[in-house]
């Protein structure tokens, strides 16, 4: 967590921040003060103690916005405005250990927190807008606001809120409904897509120049599959309709085996480090781990990553048994996998 934090004019200019009483003021400065990089903090005898803070205080700012109570959990708060107050570089960011906090915030169109997802200022969860970097800089909200409003809609089957047409009108029932059909039609198209993506990323790779090492390193192992490549072309050199086939089955097949051995090794490691054991037929988590070998990660990147997240879980009795684990990875591992890189790449 920082030792420094900014504070601005507007923010002690405020309406809502004037008209607290000098208790409450005090208690919110605290409050800022004391957050992580997320804007979540842990209510503190230490800072209630010095401050003679009551809940009555801490009633007073979530009354006015200010904060935002987590039900069920009376010890942590969020800055509702922490994204308006505080900027942080990227460099500098550290994600929040209270990571089943942030998976219930979502982000509105003046950065602000709300636990809200039907709000129709929304255009993100605050997990999204992390993954993407935290962007501040966004011209156009509509676009992402529509997207997440179809997200809601896929994950509920219903929603409160209808989809705007880009006019700003509000379409018939029926057209504000997504179909199973569509979302199931949509979901193909893109899996197709991304695996036509990885094919031709494979084939350059192996048709480069410097004998299928490809311009990155880290995918030096198609060395292999660009021998045989070639000798599979030599055997079929009298048939060139069957050529292309054999390449690419070969190709995609030593490819496929590679990944999965990493990805086994992968679930080796997690299992040997965690009380739990996650099989290795989770295919959403497979997918995961192969998702970031194609992006160029080292198995030594995804351990690291895993490392940082199991230090999070192993705090957090909820995260103990199998299936809230698998499904903690899934959704944080690419970040923390990142992270680690970066951190890896500014200490050489």
């Amino acid at each position: 967590m920082a030792e420094r934090r900014m504070l601005s004019k507007s923010l002690l200019m405020d309406n809502k921040f004037l008209t607290l009483s000098n208790d409450s003021k005090s208690l919110y400065l605290y409050l800022l003060m004391f957050a992580d990089d997320d804007g979540i903090v842990k209510r503190s005898i230490m800072i209630d103690s010095v401050l003679n803070a009551t809940n009555k205080n801490y009633t007073e700012l979530e009354e006015k916005g200010l904060i935002i109570a987590i039900s069920g959990n009376d010890e942590i708060r969020v800055i509702t405005n922490w994204n308006g107050i505080e900027t942080i570089r990227e460099k500098l960011y550290s994600p929040t250990i209270y990571l089943n906090i942030r998976s219930q915030l979502y982000l509105r169109t003046d950065y602000s927190y709300t636990l809200n997802k039907n709000d129709p200022s929304v255009f993100s969860s605050a997990d999204s807008w992390v993954t993407k970097g935290r962007p501040k800089n966004i011209k156009d909200f509509n676009p992402l606001i529509q997207q997440h409003l179809q997200e809601v809609q896929d994950k509920d089957g219903t929603s409160t809120v209808p989809v705007q047409d880009k006019d700003g009108t509000c379409p018939s029932p029926d057209k504000n409904r997504i179909d199973k059909y569509s979302v199931d039609k949509s979901r193909t198209a893109q899996a197709n897509s991304e695996q036509t993506k990885k094919e031709n990323k494979f084939k350059y790779i192996n048709s480069s120049s410097n004998g299928g090492m490809g311009e990155d390193a880290s995918l030096a192992t198609t060395t292999s599959t660009s021998s045989i490549e070639n000798n599979a072309t030599t055997e079929n050199k009298g048939n060139s309709g069957e050529k292309g086939g054999v390449d690419n089955r070969v190709n995609n097949q030593l490819d496929t085996n590679n990944n999965q051995d990493t990805v086994s090794s992968l679930f080796n490691y997690l299992n040997g480090i965690s009380t739990t054991d996650i099989p290795k037929d989770n295919k959403r988590l497979a997918n995961v781990f192969d998702m970031l070998i194609n992006n160029g990660y080292e198995i030594e990147d995804i351990q690291l990553g895993i490392d940082n997240i199991m230090n999070v879980a192993n705090q957090m009795p909820q995260y103990q048994d199998k299936q809230s684990l698998a499904k903690l990875l899934i959704q944080h591992l690419p970040e923390y996998t990142k992270q680690t890189l970066e951190q890896s790449s500014s200490n050489d």
